[in-house]
This record gives structure tokens, C-alpha cells and sequence, in this order.
């Protein structure tokens, strides 16, 4: 028991603040790169109010996070899975797929959107984007309130030790918030960006995570005492009132 105290005050200890100031710069950049480099036009308006914006709101909760619930940071940075049995092995191996479809249909929605500026594609209005950037920003909202209400949100399937089922505050209206925020930063971040030609692969990256939800669930049920009669209390995955 004295062995673990380390690791366990490690995972509760807030990333330095050098770290988290890096977090926006990082995010600019990378998104920056992604839109900027394929449309060719580095005073593109869309592009930077879209990344300039996503930045500061991941900055800024994150920086939240980390004040109220570091762990979560922490959990998200794991690459490994640790805490798999026989019965949750399977269901968690899932990610090998379906971790490349979203990523292809996240980063694709976004080059798409890129060409479509860089080749005079049909282009959304400018009103229209702007609600897009709102719409984006609360999807990006929305997962870092859901990472701060769950310590154990991290991007691999799989069930930490010591993991216990949270069914308060988002968790309590719907069974995967995270993802519903991811779904729609995802769908909204073309749009943003003026762009509707980056939206089939952006529904795809969600067709993605409807189908990682099925296997979650699978390994949850399978794995996490209470699981069952959570689904029970809490009917819908990502829509209150509709799925």
C-alpha cells in the first residue's frame, strides 16, 4: 500500500504551469498547420477566427482542469492499457479500427475544408461560420466539462484501477458526454470554417465513435460493478431525449 502512494499522489499533482501555457500554442500551431498549409492563403478570416478561438477555449479549460482535476490530464496521456481482463479484452481491442477512422474522418474534414478554400470551392456564408465557430467552441466546452467530472475519461477503452462509475453532472443526463462534445466540435469545425465539403468525413468521425460507444459499453458491462443499472437510470448515450 505505501508502494502505490507515490503514483497516486503523482496522478493528483497539476501539470507545471509551463505546461499548460503550452497547451494553446500547441494547439494553434498544429490546427494552423492542418488548415493553412492545404488552402494555401495564410490571411484566410475563417481559418484563423476558428483556430484562434478553439486555442483559447482548450487553453482556458484546461488550465481549469488542471487546477480541479488533474488526473484526467494525466489518464488522457496514457498510451498503454492497464487495467484489462479476459472478459474486457476484446471489446477494448476495438481501438486498433476505429481510433484510425476517426482520426481519418477528423483530419480529412479539415483538409477537405482546406482544398475547398484553396480551389474556390462553394463557400458558406460568413454569418453562417460564425455560428459554426460558436457551435465548434461549445463542443470543445462540453469535453472538458465532461473530463473534469470524470477523472477516468481517458482516450483508450479501457478500465483503470481503483475506476469507479460516475453518474452525476453530465454523466447524469447523458452516458457519454465526452463524445457528444466531440461530435460536435467536429461536425461545427468545417462549418466554421465556411467550408461543407469537409463534412462527410466529419460524419464519419462520428459514425466512428457511435460504433467505439457500442464497444465501450460492451467492455463497461463486462468490467465496471453498476454499469448496468446505470444504462438503466441514464437511457441515452449522446442526445438527451433522442439517443
Amino acid at each position: 500500500m505505501t508502494e502505490k502512494q507515490p503514483e497516486i499522489e503523482k496522478l493528483d499533482q497539476p501539470y507545471p504551469v509551463w505546461f499548460i501555457l503550452f497547451v494553446p500554442v500547441y494547439c494553434a500551431v498544429a490546427f494552423g498547420l492542418l488548415i493553412f498549409l492545404p488552402a494555401g492563403d495564410w490571411g484566410w478570416l475563417e481559418g484563423w477566427i476558428s483556430v484562434l478561438s478553439l486555442a483559447l477555449t482548450i487553453g482556458i479549460g484546461t488550465a481549469y482542469v488542471n487546477q480541479h482535476n488533474p488526473r484526467v490530464l494525466r489518464n488522457r496521456s496514457r498510451l498503454k492499457k492497464q487495467g484489462l481482463t479476459k472478459a474486457t479484452e476484446k471489446p477494448a481491442a476495438s481501438d486498433r479500427f476505429i481510433m484510425p477512422l476517426m482520426g481519418i474522418g477528423g483530419f480529412g474534414a479539415l483538409l477537405l475544408s482546406a482544398l475547398g478554400h484553396r480551389f474556390g470551392w462553394y463557400a458558406l456564408p460568413f454569418g453562417v461560420a460564425l455560428v459554426g465557430v460558436v457551435l465548434m467552441n461549445l463542443g470543445a466546452i462540453l469535453m472538458l466539462v465532461a473530463q473534469n467530472q470524470n477523472a477516468h475519461a481517458s482516450k483508450i477503452l479501457d478500465i483503470n484501477k481503483g475506476q469507479v462509475l460516475i453518474d452525476t453532472g453530465l454523466y447524469g443526463l447523458i452516458r457519454h458526454p465526452l463524445y457528444a462534445g466531440y461530435c460536435l466540435l467536429i461536425l461545427f469545425f468545417p462549418i466554421a470554417l465556411g467550408s461543407i465539403w469537409g463534412l462527410p468525413l466529419a460524419i464519419l468521425s462520428c459514425v466512428s465513435i457511435v460504433v467505439r460507444i457500442r464497444f465501450e459499453e460492451d467492455m463497461l458491462l463486462k468490467g465496471m460493478d453498476g454499469y448496468k443499472e446505470y444504462q438503466r437510470r441514464v437511457k441515452y448515450k449522446l442526445i438527451p431525449g433522442i439517443y
